[in-house]
């Protein structure tokens, strides 16, 4: 029974799980480009978007290089992402953003013709 009251009189005066430290739910994104969209609703979370800055006051908890990639599928180059507490870094944030693709031009009929 001493054990217990002392464990007891140990867990209040730390705080407990209560008092522990908590991590942020919170998500930020700074784009390369302003955008147009006021707010966007992505994976079920609402994020709300003035020029080329998007927050977001509850962000699921998933990793936050996926959750990069995935956004800036959506709303283009990202150059700054914070999501739950971790910035990403410099390479992450190029891990984060799609390969642009050169567009060739096709050609014209002219040119397939000269070409046969």
């Amino acid at each position: 029974m001493r054990s217990l009251i002392i464990a007891v009189v140990a867990l209040a005066a730390t705080g407990g799980p209560a008092m522990a430290e908590r991590q942020p739910q919170t998500g930020w994104l700074k784009l390369a480009a302003p955008t147009t969209q006021d707010h966007l609703v992505f994976d079920g979370t609402l994020w709300r978007c003035k020029a080329d800055v998007c927050r977001s006051t509850q962000v699921k908890s998933l990793p936050p290089l996926r959750s990069c990639k995935r956004l800036a599928r959506e709303l283009g180059p990202i150059t700054g992402f914070g999501y739950r507490g971790v910035t990403l870094s410099d390479q992450e944030l190029a891990e984060c953003n799609p390969v642009q693709i050169a567009k060739t031009p096709s050609p014209t009929a002219s040119e397939v013709a000269a070409a046969r």
